[in-house]
């Protein structure tokens, strides 16, 4: 049996919660006491940290909002293997950026870069300069973001730059999100202010250390904030894993400037519907159990789909198949916040079968 519970009645954390104070918890490592053994996908983390919008701004057609909090602690994910980034004493501030498709809202995958400078500084000299991770929040969704050192408190300038698109952007959307763009935020850097900001306790009654997730915040990105998908053109829908996936065929071909149908698969996270980007699929299509077509599918951003990950497929091709299955072949390339470091690592399929339709079922490796 797994232990989610706390510390027992004579552990650290538990005596200074008895008594009252919870300063010792203003420790990052020491709330991860409360969660000794989570489970193994997607769970309540123990606390909920309090943010601050430093800004937000358009350009070249993406939406560009930097916030912060107190530091923390974040997995880095690579292949399949993730890696703890601990809070170090030069860390000032959790800084976060989202960047959106202006016209539809969704995600958009691209490389992202911040520099620091003091404002009114006398050198131009950055205080800092980095790559954020692309990341995943219970809150938030998906994001950018990192631990970053300031020069104490004062202003700031930060300098936030969005390269061009990783992601197959189809449509009209296509040559505004495949350039580069930039945007600044000023903002005042207080010390208290970050170490005032909320961080709530999650207690045991509203599901910590089990199977779910917290309410995401009213600007988080979600999966679901474009528009709306033709319900003819769904192939199915099924879950594993922690993530629901729905297959869509797009026969409006003028979008994608292909030739052919497209095959459009979103993965999203369970419980509050998160795009997962920067993760390899593949499709493949099978009569009495014989494959006959497979092919990976691409990294997409999509008018009407938002993000999503596809493929050009010959109709006549599934109408011979009765099984389309997905491949999760590898896992989504993101940083993950607390709640979501166990989840979406292992190589799952689910398989949409064509008795009345496509259904779902879903499979382990």
């Amino acid at each position: 049996m797994r232990r989610r519970e706390a510390l027992a009645a004579g552990g650290s954390v538990l005596a200074v919660l008895s008594a009252g104070c919870l300063e010792a918890l203003r420790r990052d490592d020491a709330w991860r006491e409360l969660v000794v053994d989570p489970p193994e996908g997607v769970y309540v983390p123990p606390h909920a940290d309090e943010m601050v919008r430093y800004g937000t701004a358009t350009a070249v057609g993406r939406e560009i909002s930097l916030l912060a909090s107190r530091p923390h602690s974040f997995w880095v994910v690579a292949d399949a293997e993730r890696n703890r980034a601990d809070v170090r004493s030069r860390h000032d501030l959790h800084l976060m950026a989202t960047v959106r498709d202006a016209e539809t809202g969704a995600f958009v995958p691209a490389p992202v870069t911040t520099t620091i400078r003091a404002r009114g500084a006398d050198t131009d000299e950055p205080i800092d300069r980095r790559s954020l991770w692309p990341m995943l929040s219970q809150r938030m969704g998906a994001h950018y973001g990192d631990n970053v050192p300031l020069a104490g408190d004062g202003s700031y300038v930060a300098t936030i730059r969005v390269g061009a698109t990783t992601a197959n952007a189809t449509g009209r959307r296509a040559d505004v999100l495949e350039r580069e763009t930039s945007v600044e935020a000023e903002f005042a850097f207080d010390t208290n202010e970050i170490e005032g900001l909320e961080r709530r306790l999650i207690d045991e009654a509203e599901g910590r250390g089990e199977a779910g997730a917290l309410e995401p915040m009213d600007h988080a990105v979600r999966g679901d904030v474009g528009p709306s998908r033709d319900p003819g053109a769904e192939l199915g829908a099924a879950t594993s894993g922690d993530i629901e996936y729905t297959a869509t065929l797009l026969d409006d071909t003028d979008r994608s400037g292909i030739d052919a149908p497209i095959l459009a698969v979103t993965p999203r996270t369970a419980y509050n519907s998160f795009p997962l980007p920067f993760a390899g699929l593949a499709a493949s299509v099978a009569r009495d159990g014989e494959r006959i077509a497979s092919a990976p599918l691409r990294e997409t951003l999509d008018a009407r789909l938002g993000h999503c990950y596809g493929t050009a497929v010959d109709p006549a091709i599934l109408e011979r198949g009765d099984e389309l299955t997905i491949d999760l072949e590898t896992p989504p390339q993101v940083a993950r916040h607390e709640g979501y470091e166990t989840a979406f690592l292992e190589e799952r399929s689910v398989t949409f079968s064509r008795t009345n339709r496509y259904r779902g079922r879903s499979s382990a490796p």
